[in-house]
């Protein structure tokens, strides 16, 4: 948005987003307001008199994290308590995770979306999992 658009005089053509059109079209100053800034404007496609709006200031582009990213391509710190906790899971095989499931305290679970993890606590219906993200609350026993 610039200071010299938002001054235009009155009579003039500026070039602005048609509310009825809803399209950026040639536009007639009709009047300003008391900061001298253009208030209405008449469309010269359709004839429709509104109110000006500026051009809004483009916000840069996100980077912090792109929509859709997954744990495999962000990188994580890995818990510590996983890391003390690995040599237990080289040793048992993964029991692939359901809902339906039911598992006990040290199982290696296999994850769809979290992959490998290890059993800490187990309560009714319940299963705390150490993932290498960090812990995870999830179902068992429903079925």
């Amino acid at each position: 948005m610039t200071q010299n658009k938002d001054r235009t005089p009155v009579a003039q053509r500026l070039v602005t987003r048609c509310t009825r059109c809803n399209m950026e079209l040639n536009h007639m100053v009709v009047s300003h307001n008391m900061e001298g800034i253009v208030a209405r404007v008449q469309c010269r496609t359709c004839g429709s008199e509104h109110k000006y709006h500026p051009e809004k200031k483009k916000s840069p582009p996100r980077t912090a994290r792109a929509a859709g990213s997954t744990a495999a391509t962000r990188k994580i710190p890995v818990a510590p308590d996983f890391a003390k906790l690995s040599e237990k899971l080289r040793n048992k095989e993964p029991v692939p995770y359901s809902m339906s499931g039911s598992f006990k305290v040290d199982d290696v679970i296999d994850h769809a979306t979290f992959k490998l993890g290890l059993v800490t606590k187990v309560s009714h219906q319940r299963v705390e999992v150490l993932f290498f993200d960090g812990p995870r609350t999830l179902a068992c026993d429903r079925g």
